[in-house]
């Protein structure tokens, strides 16, 4: 395994040719699932909780409020980012409100 599968990956918004998609990082590097494969990249922001505000998991059949959002170009549609329950962990990943995906081993993988 890569030394990123390995060790806890933060949640991320990764700025692509492709539009702005959730993915993961560790340190100066960020991965994201797109086109049936993992890209990797150091153009990203960190999401993370400010002041007094929370954040929390929660699960839903429907995207719900507050849900962080990206954008992906070749479909014209938002994507959000999710945590991914995976045979690997708990993985960052996409989801456009009805499957979700996250990158892992070189290719973009369902989430069910």
């Amino acid at each position: 395994k890569q030394w990123y599968q390995r060790r806890v990956r933060g949640l991320v918004i990764v700025n692509t040719p492709h539009g702005r998609i959730p993915g993961k990082a560790k340190a100066g590097k960020a991965w994201y699932a797109f086109g049936g494969k993992e890209h990797e990249t150091n153009d990203f922001h960190w999401l993370k909780a400010a002041g007094r505000y929370r954040v929390h998991l929660e699960r839903a059949s429907s995207v719900p409020h507050g849900a962080v959002v990206g954008y992906q170009h070749n479909n014209n549609s938002a994507v959000f980012g999710v945590i991914c329950h995976t045979p690997h962990g708990n993985i960052p990943g996409k989801c456009n409100g009805r499957e979700a995906h996250y990158c892992w081993g070189g290719k973009e993988n369902t989430c069910n």
